[in-house]
């Protein structure tokens, strides 16, 4: 039998809601979200203790999606209390069914009103996409409702918002137990009672994080209750399939090399009528899709054609939804067709394309979702999409380019393999696009093919980042140009996006665009739960850190080095191949952006306890507490203890001075009297010290200027 932890009503083995209450039996991993069933004490999809995990606290980048019926009270008026029921039980069922299908997760029913959040307790980095996209899609359901309502004329307003909230996720609980609080609920509250019936309206960071994928108009700004200004508005029209049918908007550099391979392999696949397959692996933005794009165009440009589809996680009722997209495409067919319509234009694409057979129809409707789709078995279905590419490569060189393929349904996986391995006389080009977990799904994934090629593409070079993000801010801004290409980490994507929002904001925000954090969380978000840990307590530490510090932090984790090797072995963090501190490994982030995400995903509390954690044991490891004050001094200020951080801080700053780094042991001063109360004694001194030091920093500049007059007159 099985308790219901809700009521504590047992339960039959095979039950899926509770007897005694109705709330769905099983729960959820607090550090993967995935569904828990039966008594187990390992999460069977991160391997996370289930029985030690406890509530979970993080700040995240969300997506808040509100949608209220409105009017329905008023509409209910004498209208007998089960048809009321009946109706109100349809909405809740449908709504909910439709946020969870993108990935959602409800948070609270008010009333009327639903509440539901993307992008926690996992992020996915496009929870932006699928928020907007299910609130798209409601309106929909509510006209069915109306449909069959004995009291029809239903309403609904929507509205999406993203920025920053403090999640709790109680462990264990597939419903209702996640909290999520922040001004980014409050808003998106307010759009929603500013929405139009039937129409959506989304913040500024939900445009952001969408304009490419969703087409939206800007709308008068909204004034609302409690807020000083206007929130800015836009109002959500359509989601944009393909996704690479978008005009490029960042200059191509620095790619020349993996172009050229990808052309040229273009040219032997036309001029050998042999299939290949190339897969071109990379983190999120670094160019994948901006790749494909340079190839799509030349393909066209020489006679070709050239076909995009994407993976969309939450479309996968078949797992063969990217080649649904492909037929789709070909044939004109538009997910709003009835079913004969949709059923004519396939048997007239299929028709200018030689393929007659009504058996070859019969199975190729599968993919056009007809109501004639039966499949007998697979490998029927996939002969028959070998024929179909076949037939549409026939006259043409053909370019089909799969995107967001580590997404892909297994079954999505091996049609793409069987299609490059098995078409004949054929000018195809399969081009697939994924990160790199896909090999974690399919490690030899291209491998018993004979033309299959795989590539990593990796940052930018220095020299095109620095161009591309000089390109981006304007002729006469270096410095901010330099800003940009250090932090972005040769990522295209980060490098259009951090350029965008600074100088939005006239380059003196040092936060990160909400789009960059949520792609770099959505791949914290995926590591196993130690790990991700391991990564937080390392930000803490800081971009270089140690084994020692973390083994602190960490007491009970006896795989430390292993967890450690993992991280290293997935491009995260890097081994050093020195150290700064004796008999011990040093690591640094492999980007300084991992290290800012994952610290700011640390609720401030969580963060003053570890940084005290690591500030006594560096007190107690250094043999030297004075040649580690500077870093003392941090951690104590970060910890919320601003008299230790003054104490090491003037220690740093009188041996900065010795060693003549004047500069430093002035900003050293001045950090000390920003710590210090107005009132306080001290700041006589400290403030008498820093000019002290600065002086000495001028004259040992006029020294050496001097010097240098010196020489050159000598060697005149």
């Amino acid at each position: 039998m099985i308790a219901c932890s809700r009521c504590g009503a047992s339960n039959p083995e095979d039950a899926r809601f509770c007897v005694g209450c109705g709330s769905r039996l099983g729960s959820v991993c607090s550090a993967c979200g995935a569904e828990l069933t039966g008594p187990v004490r390992y999460c069977p999809s991160c391997g996370a203790n289930v029985a030690q995990v406890s509530a979970d606290e993080q700040r995240k980048v969300v997506s808040v999606l509100f949608a209220d019926l409105v009017g329905h009270t008023s509409r209910s008026d004498g209208a007998d209390p089960e048809d009321v029921r009946d109706v109100l039980r349809e909405y809740y069922r449908a709504v909910k069914a439709t946020i969870e299908r993108f990935g959602g997760v409800v948070e609270k029913f008010i009333g009327d009103a639903v509440m539901a959040v993307f992008g926690s307790p996992v992020a996915r980095g496009d929870d932006a996409e699928r928020a907007v996209r299910a609130a798209l899609a409601i309106p929909g359901i509510i006209e069915q409702l109306n449909e069959t309502s004995p009291h029809p004329d239903l309403e609904i307003h929507l509205a999406v918002n993203t920025g920053e909230a403090v999640v709790t996720i109680e462990p264990g609980s597939p419903d209702g137990d996640l909290l999520v609080a922040g001004d980014v609920v409050n808003t998106a509250s307010r759009l929603q009672g500013a929405a139009p019936p039937g129409r959506v309206l989304i913040g500024e960071e939900t445009f952001r994080a969408t304009r490419r994928v969703i087409r939206s108009e800007p709308v008068p700004a909204v004034a609302a209750k409690g807020k000083r200004e206007p929130i800015p508005a836009w109002m959500a029209i359509e989601a944009l399939v393909p996704l690479s049918v978008r005009p490029a908007e960042m200059t191509f550099v620095g790619r020349e090399r993996e172009s050229d391979l990808v052309r040229d392999t273009w040219s032997r696949a036309v001029a050998e009528r042999r299939p290949h397959l190339v897969t071109i692996l990379g983190e999120a933005g670094i160019g994948k899709t901006r790749l494909a794009e340079e190839l799509s165009f030349d393909v066209k440009a020489t006679g070709g054609q050239a076909f995009h589809v994407r993976e969309l996680p939450y479309e996968q009722s078949s797992g063969y939804e990217t080649f649904v997209q492909l037929v789709h495409e070909v044939a004109g067919i538009f997910g709003s067709d009835p079913n004969p319509v949709a059923t004519a234009k396939l048997e007239a694409s299929l028709d200018h394309l030689g393929l007659v057979d009504p058996a070859l129809v019969q199975l190729l409707s599968v993919f056009a979702r007809t109501p004639e789709a039966v499949a007998d078995d697979r490998r029927s279905l996939f002969e028959a999409a070998r024929r179909y590419v076949e037939a549409l490569a026939s006259r043409t060189g053909t370019l089909i380019v799969f995107e967001d393929v580590h997404w892909a349904h297994p079954s999505t996986l091996d049609l793409i393999t069987s299609l490059a391995g098995r078409a004949r006389d054929a000018p195809i080009l399969f081009l697939a696009l994924a990160r790199p977990e896909l090999l974690d799904l399919r490690p030899a994934w291209g491998g018993g093919l004979s033309s299959s090629t795989t590539m990593r593409l990796e940052p930018l070079p220095p020299a095109a980042a620095h161009w591309l993000a000089a390109g981006l801010v304007g002729e006469g801004r270096p410095e901010l140009a330099e800003r940009i290409e250090l932090a972005a980490s040769g990522n295209p994507l980060f490098i259009e996006e951090m350029a965008a929002w600074m100088l939005e904001r006239d380059g003196t925000d040092d936060e990160l665009p909400t789009t960059v954090r949520a792609m770099i969380a959505a791949r914290l978000d995926a590591l196993p739960r130690e790990e991700r840990d391991v990564l937080f307590d390392a930000s803490v530490v800081g971009k270089v850190f140690w084994a020692g510090p973390l083994a602190s932090l960490r007491p009970d984790e006896a795989d430390l080095d292993e967890i450690l090797g993992s991280l290293e072995r997935r491009d995260l963090i890097r081994l050093e191949r020195a150290s700064a501190v004796e008999g011990d490994d040093e690591y640094t982030f492999r980007h300084i952006l991992i290290r800012d995400v994952a610290y700011a995903t640390i609720p401030r509390r969580a963060r003053r306890e570890r940084h005290e954690a690591v500030a006594r044991y560096v007190e107690e490891a250094a043999p030297d507490a004075a040649a580690v004050a500077a870093i003392l001094a941090y951690h104590w200020r970060e910890a919320g203890d601003p008299e230790r951080a003054v104490t090491y801080l003037l220690i740093a700053a009188e041996r900065a001075e010795q060693a003549w780094a004047y500069p430093e042991a002035v900003a050293l001063y001045e950090d000390a009297l920003g710590l210090i109360p107005k009132d306080d004694d001290r700041r006589r001194s400290i403030g008498l010290r820093r000019s002290v030091a600065g002086i000495r920093h001028e004259h040992t500049v006029m020294d050496e200027e001097q010097l240098k007059r010196l020489a050159a007159d000598g060697s005149s």
